[in-house]
């Protein structure tokens, strides 16, 4: 078994209380000088594209088109967007329906025995490392998925579809959390035959989120919510009636957002990069509250959810790491590949998955590879249920052969006046490689070197490509009756998918 050594090997400490997230609720406020500044932009009405300006327009059109390339989040979370929340608050889930009640009573409490607060927690993280991004639609403070039915969310007491739903379209990044939250059952928890209860809770609100948020929010009566989600927001994007705002959050910045999420050297769609200059509570996860509950096994955390390996190319060897939190009070044995590691309880590690993509294919090939992550007890006698979790990654790496070479050999012939022109040669790299090297070998000319008498052999890069040519002397002086130029035009490339 693997040893790996992590400086995040402990429990957390308690988390220090602040007032960020006034930064999420008041978005049309300035922050001072150096701090995240929410800002909106364009929400007019009455007007094409709902009333926002251009460039905010074509930052919403960018968002659905991307949405495409981001499936179901594997956890859920709920957005913070009114400072309301308080982890270990207890969380109702209707049966049947996708709404939920955020409950009065407290169902979970840190580990350090305290009962969290209805303020917002400051937690240290690593703003230069993301954790999770997503696109997608939101109900209220709910993320769903692009497909979800939004007739799910009407609610059904008498009168109610005169009520009011925020609908959002949203870009989200979690920055990582160094010092993560763990949860034990608070005093309000009871053991029953069928498990642990706490009121009418289903569920919990557990560790706060930090990152940015890039929204585009509307208000709309619950009668009007019909169809999916992502369809109905594109809709009303276009209606000349629409009111809808933009705003941005924690510094978030998107790099490769345009109005036709434009296309990489392979033909595929260019994934987004995701920064946050000023990370900020965003969001909660929402956890089962039977992760609480004694003997209990909470799945651990897996981050990122999706591995983006880069370009690697046909025989070459990568290696990303996956960030693991284990959030059971057990030391756990996690399984990945043909390797075992050992975590710690209450605490987070990286797993490192490697990737050696083998093939012949010229040009950039994407390839996704889907691995099982297996989790179990490290005492095989220790009584949790379930007896193991497993997690899936997916992992993304754009490949293919290494580097591309193009040889030619170009001869004049010898005649009193060569087809000099004929010699030029004008090549460009296939579609995903980048031009690496431009030469000629082998030169030989009338006068033996190529460099007298007025002849030259040329090679030289150009956009993406290689230019050769060769000039020199057609027969005007004494002597030089028999001329040519002869040389061997090699380009070299190497491979570049994005």
């Amino acid at each position: 078994m693997d040893a790996i050594t992590d400086k995040n090997l402990r429990p957390r400490a308690s988390i220090a209380v602040a007032s960020l997230a006034w930064l999420v609720a008041c978005a049309g406020l300035r922050a001072p000088s150096g701090a995240n500044e929410p800002s909106s932009s364009g929400a007019l009405g009455g007007g094409s594209c709902a009333g926002l300006e251009k460039a905010s327009c074509r930052r919403a059109q960018g968002l659905i088109a991307a949405s495409t390339a981001f499936g179901n989040v594997r956890h859920e979370y709920l957005l913070d967007a009114s400072s309301s929340m308080a982890p270990g608050r207890g969380v109702q889930r209707f049966l049947g329906k996708a709404d939920y009640s955020v409950l009065p009573t407290r169902c979970a409490q840190e580990r350090n025995g305290v009962v969290a607060q209805d303020k917002t927690l400051s937690v240290r993280v690593d703003a230069s490392t993301i954790d999770f991004t997503y696109v997608g639609v939101t109900v209220d403070q709910q993320l769903v998925s692009a497909d979800a039915d939004l007739t799910a969310f009407v609610p059904v007491s008498a009168g109610a579809e005169a009520s009011s739903r925020k609908i959002s379209l949203v870009a989200l990044a979690f920055v990582r959390d160094l010092d993560p939250q763990f949860f034990g059952a608070s005093d309000d928890v009871v053991l029953t035959r069928e498990g642990c209860a706490c009121g009418r809770a289903t569920h919990f609100i557990g560790a706060v989120k930090m990152g940015g948020m890039l929204s585009f929010e509307m208000t709309v009566r619950a009668s009007e919510l019909h169809g999916g989600a992502l369809a109905f927001f594109k809709a009303r994007l276009s209606a000349s009636d629409a009111r809808i705002t933009q705003t941005v959050v924690g510094g978030l910045e998107i790099d490769g957002l345009d109005s036709t999420f434009g296309k990489s050297a392979s033909g595929a769609p260019k994934p987004l990069t995701f920064a946050v200059k000023n990370p900020v509570p965003i969001a909660y996860a929402l956890y089962p509250l039977d992760d609480v509950c004694k003997f209990s096994f909470p799945a651990p955390e897996l981050a990122p959810e999706v591995l983006d390996f880069g370009e690697v190319p046909y025989g070459r060897e990568a290696t990303r790491l996956l960030h693991v939190v284990n959030r059971a009070s057990i030391d756990l044995v996690a399984t990945l590949g043909a390797r075992s590691f050992s975590i710690p309880a209450l605490a987070s590690i990286d797993l490192p998955m490697t990737w050696k993509p083998e093939g012949e294919t010229l040009g950039c090939e994407p390839l996704t590879r889907d691995e099982t992550v297996q989790f179990v007890p490290r005492d095989a006698d220790v009584r949790v249920t379930p007896r193991a979790q497993s997690l899936h990654v997916s992992a993304h790496a754009l490949t293919g052969k290494p580097t591309f070479r193009r040889h030619e050999h170009v001869d004049t012939g010898v005649h009193r006046k060569p087809d000099y022109a004929a010699t030029e040669r004008a090549w460009e790299c296939p579609p995903g490689y980048a031009v690496s090297g431009c030469r000629t070998e082998k030169t030989e000319c009338g006068d033996g070197t190529c460099t007298t008498d007025g002849y030259a052999v040329n090679a030289e890069p150009t956009a993406n490509g290689c230019r050769f040519r060769c000039g020199g002397p057609e027969g005007l002086f004494p002597g030089l009756s028999s001329m040519f130029c002869r040389f061997d035009a090699v380009m070299d490339c190497r491979l570049r998918c994005r």
